[in-house]
């Protein structure tokens, strides 16, 4: 079954991640090792989902506007279950080919690149990236809607999927920012420059 994947990050400043970059590195223990937040929604069915393909919901300004969006479509053949299916979605790990091959984008950017330009580009030397796809629990639709968080994080012994965890997912008043775990699935990979 193939899995479809629409990412759409700002054009300019993304205020969401520009203000939760701030209150994690200034508010929350681990926040100095957080060095940068960026943001995509994302946009994944599987197989035909409710029978719209990308081009169509590039027309649905609900999933894109291109007055203050890059998109990029990846797709990829997923093997058994989807997200949908509640398997280790509190923490388990994205799929090492997620999102997917680069299928089409507004922006010219070479091969694998595209959901690093998306992302902020490539990890900085001495940095660690923690994409983490936050969706909704419980999603009845075809069309799971999301957002992917990266964080770029310093590389400095840490355990880099631990601390992303303790940034991003609220577990208390001084824990977490951008995942509530009882509204939220959640699925995390690490990527090195």
């Amino acid at each position: 079954m193939t899995q479809t994947t629409l990412l759409t990050s700002h054009k300019g400043v993304d205020l969401h991640a520009a203000t939760a970059v701030r209150v994690m590195q200034r508010r929350l223990e681990g926040g100095e090792a957080l060095a940068a937040l960026h943001r995509c929604e994302m946009h994944t069915y599987w197989g035909e989902g409710d029978g719209r393909r990308v081009a169509d919901l590039l027309e649905i300004g609900r999933f894109y506007n291109p007055n203050k969006h890059h998109y990029g479509h990846f797709e990829t053949d997923a093997a058994g279950a989807t997200w949908l299916d509640g398997a280790a979605v509190a923490g388990g790990q994205l799929a090492p080919v997620w999102p997917g091959r680069p299928m089409a984008s507004d922006i010219d950017l070479p091969g694998d690149g595209l959901a690093d330009g998306l992302l902020g580009g490539p990890v900085p030397d001495g940095h660690v990236a923690v994409d983490m796809a936050a969706f909704p629990l419980g999603e009845p639709g075809p069309i799971l809607t999301g957002v992917l968080w990266r964080l770029i994080l310093a590389d400095d012994g840490r355990a880099p999927e631990r601390l992303a965890d303790r940034l991003a997912v609220t577990r208390s008043g001084e824990q977490g920012l951008l995942v509530n775990p009882h509204l939220h699935g959640w699925l995390v990979a690490v990527r090195r420059s």
